[in-house]
């Protein structure tokens, strides 16, 4: 009997290991492009001389496709399965990235048009893992899963951090889209070829009993089988929301104007950014860590879901925005890394606890509410970097800049201390998902 019952566990562990192993390597793929793209601004808008104005715009293409494409990325997961909408994207994403130097010479519109291709490419990523996750994963270990997750795509981005200033000091920032391009590409194929299985059913059927079985009884305004609209007059949801705008426009902000900070402001050398590029990325990621044993090790004790996510996701936010405030104003590379490291650690708490929360309202439909959740938390993405530009232009006061992220991270804290929940807005689990 214990035999059997070890070898159900392993049957069933197996492939869920591979699917997280493999998911790791796309969602480093993943922020290995969209964390160059702050480096390579700096050279290119030196290169073809476009003013700060441009460079708001071309650091905000990326985000523009990403939200355009969150919003219907739910839906074409659910309907054809999640593991090959991430394989084609991830696909996607890495020939854009190759184009990326073949097409800025033609001007800027074109290289913001392929930038904001790139953006649409990567949109699918983060609902199709969540997606997988709530497929694969028990709720009980979800906390460390989605730290997983979340840790490798710090690791991409901490890769990116240190090797593309090099690459573009040495080779110039062309052959920084191309040698990650290429890595990206490869561990695209490497998701298609053994992560994606053949479907159960065809998408079609598939969604038909998704519906047929989960919505049949839903009350009028409740029946969004994809992209859950109903959602947005959840006092619960729109409290998730604050928080994950406010964690989007802080970690977007120093992904796309990091580099222009470090080099402008601190007076330090480009080939030297790499390495301070990388403390929030990695700090961010030791964070996701703690949040997801954190959370894990409580759901273990029983302790009531709402205390414990709010007990977690406020203070890391008050913390996250104090640092960052500081950070604002502080002038010596030193004192700005350790604030950096503060508000980058608090940051990854927070984020698991974030994802988590999804996973806590959607339960059925995860693909769906995420899609929809970060499609609405890019639009600081997108226009974050316009804004900052704004900002720079009518004041040269980056510790406004700075100032007004932290705000908005405080103000989030509270607003979901209110208003936060982990109720199921569905009330009804999904019985099919295509995975």
């Amino acid at each position: 009997c214990g035999v059997t019952s070890l070898y159900t566990h392993w049957v069933h562990l197996v492939p869920r290991v591979r699917m997280q192993i493999l998911m790791a390597g796309v969602c480093i793929s993943n922020y290995l492009l969209r964390t160059c793209l702050g480096t390579c601004a700096v050279l290119m808008v030196q290169e073809y001389q476009w003013g700060i104005e441009f460079k708001g715009m071309l650091l905000g293409a990326f985000f523009w496709g990403y939200l355009a494409g969150n919003l219907f990325a739910g839906a074409v997961a659910a309907r054809v399965g999640a593991a090959l909408v991430l394989a084609c994207a991830a696909i996607s994403w890495s020939a854009f990235a190759i184009a990326v130097p073949l097409v800025s010479d033609l001007g800027f519109w074109h290289t913001w048009l392929l930038l904001a291709l790139l953006g649409l490419a990567e949109s699918p990523v983060m609902p199709t893992t969540m997606q997988l996750l709530s497929a694969y994963v028990p709720a009980s270990e979800r906390g460390c899963s989605i730290a997983a997750r979340g840790l490798s795509m710090r690791f991409g981005q901490i890769v990116a951090s240190v090797l593309a200033p090099l690459i573009c000091s040495q080779a110039g920032w062309r052959a920084s889209f191309a040698v990650f391009g290429t890595v990206s590409f490869l561990l695209a194929m490497l998701w298609l070829g053994f992560a994606v299985t053949k479907p159960r059913e065809s998408g079609t059927e598939a969604v038909r009993k998704m519906c047929e079985d989960s919505y049949a009884d839903a009350p009028p305004g409740k029946s969004d089988c994809f992209l859950p609209l109903f959602a947005l007059k959840q006092p619960g949801f729109l409290a998730l929301l604050a928080v994950h705008c406010s964690n989007n426009f802080t970690m977007y902000t120093i992904m796309s104007w990091g580099p222009s900070y470090f080099t402008e402001v601190l007076q330090l050398p480009l080939e030297s950014v790499g390495l301070y590029l990388m403390l929030p990325a990695a700090f961010s990621g030791i964070g996701s860590v703690i949040g997801g044993l954190l959370t894990d090790w409580l759901q273990s004790r029983r302790c009531a879901p709402l205390q414990m996510r709010r007990g977690i996701l406020c203070p890391a936010l008050v913390v996250a925005g104090v640092a960052l405030a500081s950070f604002g104003n502080l002038r010596s590379a030193l004192a700005a890394s350790v604030a950096i490291v503060v508000a980058a650690l608090s940051i990854g708490v927070l984020d698991t606890v974030q994802n988590a929360v999804y996973l806590d309202l959607a339960p059925g439909n995860a693909a769906g509410l995420v899609s929809l959740g970060n499609g609405i938390a890019t639009l600081p993405g997108a226009a974050g970097p316009a804004l900052v530009a704004l900002l720079l232009r009518s004041t040269g006061m980056w510790s406004l800049v700075w100032g007004i992220i932290g705000a908005c991270l405080v103000v989030s804290s509270f607003i979901f201390a209110v208003f936060g929940s982990v109720d199921d807005i569905d009330k009804r689990p999904a019985k099919y998902m295509q995975v």
